[in-house]
């Protein structure tokens, strides 16, 4: 199993559009607590990022000896939106950027019906290139359950149609988040992403599901069990020989500093690590 790091850990949860550390300093940071990769986000670079500017970014993770696991391409995608599928229809920028920063995993968005044959000639162009498009089980898409997204993976059709395995969405959206859920994924997963929270009516933030309604969720700490209890998926994915990606996808608690939050991170693993 690959560890990645989100760049959504320099954010705070109500803002994806500002880092608040620089991303050599985050690349250097989660190399040494022991990640092999980050998940960029256009907090940090989109497809709007000239490509002088994309070659720079790429030389600092050559330096480090780091991968970018995966590519969130636009704002839209990170706060999806109205307007998060519209690269689908026009996917040729997001796979540009990717062939510059030299990942094979791009983000896309299902959002209805009629995403989907958008979505299948994306795909067909991205196999051209190697390029996985990989959907997120998410709030807001025909992926919000187990069910629904192994419906979308048997009406696509597309090999390199990859699914990022997240545990928060599901739980907010009334779906089996754990190890039954994991295993029935499990042989489409191409990037599993771990954000940690409860359900709490109480809390400001909120999820618009569309099969569970508007969901408030609160953010835990990453090791909190009265949210998400990480262990056991992270016992089964080792057990399971799982290679590729495991990415930490929590937002910056408030109150606390980045790098707090990218040993908490790594502390996760420390069990498993040699």
């Amino acid at each position: 199993m690959k560890l990645s790091l989100s760049c959504r850990i320099a954010e705070l949860s109500n803002n994806k559009e500002k880092s608040f550390l620089s991303i050599e300093s985050l690349i250097k940071l989660a190399s040494t607590n022991g990640f092999k990769g980050i998940s960029l986000r256009p907090s940090v670079i989109s497809t709007n990022t000239p490509t002088q500017s994309v070659l720079k970014l790429k030389d600092v993770f050559n330096l480090n000896k780091m991968s970018v696991s995966m590519i969130t391409s636009n704002i839209h995608l990170a706060k999806n939106d109205a307007y998060a599928a519209s690269n689908l229809r026009n996917i040729t920028p997001c796979l540009d950027l990717a062939e510059q920063i030299d990942t094979s995993l791009v983000r896309i968005m299902i959002k209805n019906e009629d995403d989907i044959k958008f979505a299948k000639r994306a795909l067909d162009e991205a196999k051209e290139r190697g390029i996985i498009l990989t959907q997120q089980t998410h709030w807001g898409t025909l992926a919000e359950t187990i069910d629904q997204t192994i419906n979308l993976i048997r009406v696509i059709k597309r090999k390199n149609f990859g699914i990022t395995y997240e545990p928060a969405n599901l739980l907010a959206c009334g779906s089996d988040y754990g190890i039954k859920g994991l295993e029935k994924l499990l042989p489409y997963i191409v990037n599993f992403y771990f954000q940690n929270i409860k359900i709490d009516q109480n809390s400001s933030h909120e999820f618009k599901t569309l099969g569970n309604g508007n969901v408030r969720v609160r953010y835990l700490h990453l090791n909190d069990k009265k949210g998400i209890d990480i262990k056991p998926l992270i016992k089964l994915l080792y057990e399971q020989k799982y290679k590729k990606w495991f990415t930490i996808h929590q937002p910056l608690m408030e109150g606390q500093r980045v790098e707090e939050a990218i040993e908490e991170a790594s502390n996760l693993f420390l069990e498993y690590k040699n």
